[in-house]
């Protein structure tokens, strides 16, 4: 299979199995109507809600934070690309000035031989 396949059947899978998640989250909310309290120890506050909503609060905010985790635990190789695409940049403009180098260097042999 090539590159462009299997990045394809990757997005597909990736579409499919959010779309099974999406799923399962409406028919749980469909099927999750029942009232419990919510207590905020140490605060006086109670709150009335149905189950669904601080069972997908605490879904959404497991999810923001596996993302917080992932972006951080990421940071090096994002810091080891940014430094490899400066000494590439850098890189480019010495060849870049090398071989203007070598042109002119090339020119003066050429003129030093005709002049002969």
């Amino acid at each position: 299979m090539s590159q462009v396949e299997l990045s394809v059947l990757k997005r597909f899978f990736s579409w499919l199995t959010m779309l099974v998640i999406g799923l399962t989250v409406v028919v749980f909310s469909i099927s999750n109507h029942s009232i419990v309290i919510l207590d905020f120890w140490p605060l006086p506050v109670q709150q009335e809600t149905p189950i669904y909503i601080p069972v997908l609060a605490a879904g959404v905010f497991g999810f923001a934070i596996g993302g917080i985790i992932a972006w951080f635990s990421a940071a090096t190789s994002r810091n080891k690309a940014r430094k490899a695409n400066r000494r590439a940049s850098s890189l480019e403009k010495d060849l870049a000035a090398l071989q203007n180098k070598i042109d002119e260097l090339d020119k003066q042999r050429k003129y030093i031989n005709t002049e002969r």
